[in-house]
């Protein structure tokens, strides 16, 4: 497998996040400026659109694009671009990630509005994350680190599905 995009292919996925921009802007009469793309995914995401410090970007996994390149082109690329036309239109804050909005906006680009891939990622690095022991009356749970954080700063409390016991920390 080869594991990197040529410069070609990253600017064919460019092109094409810049051509669904326009279709929303021409579809809606709209205005959204054009957002930096980058491809600096790593594990098992394949695209990710991101508001972080009131900066937007589309993130790419080049490991995933450079084996899946034009089922990536025809399914991811909109997926994002529909993210972030949503959050551009109705504050992302309001509406659910694939709720109303992202799905009419996919229907209007003429896309599979699937949540998830059903690539084989076998071959495709895993990210590892923390994770810290958490037990309720039934048994081990293992919490994520943002989660464990969470607990930990705002006093969020999480519950087993199975029994309805809090999980405390072992």
């Amino acid at each position: 497998m080869n594991d990197e995009l040529s410069q070609q292919q990253k600017q064919t996925v460019v092109d094409e996040t810049t051509k669904y921009i326009a279709l929303a802007n021409q579809l809606y009469k709209t205005s959204h400026p054009l957002i930096p793309v980058k491809f600096d995914l790593k594990g098992h995401t394949i695209g990710m659109y991101k508001l972080w410090h009131n900066k937007k970007v589309i993130r790419y996994n080049t490991l995933i694009f450079s084996k899946y390149f034009e089922e990536n082109l025809r399914d991811t690329v909109p997926h994002e671009v529909a993210h972030y036309i949503a959050d551009m239109q109705k504050c992302r804050k309001r509406i659910r990630p694939h709720g109303f909005e992202w799905q009419s906006i996919m229907a209007d680009f003429g896309a599979d509005n699937s949540r998830t891939a059903t690539y084989d990622l076998t071959d495709i690095p895993k990210r590892h994350y923390s994770t810290m022991p958490y037990a309720c009356g039934c048994q081990q749970h293992e919490l994520g680190i943002r989660r464990h954080n969470k607990v930990i700063k705002r006093n969020i409390k999480y519950f087993c599905r199975e029994c309805g016991d809090m999980l405390k920390a072992v």
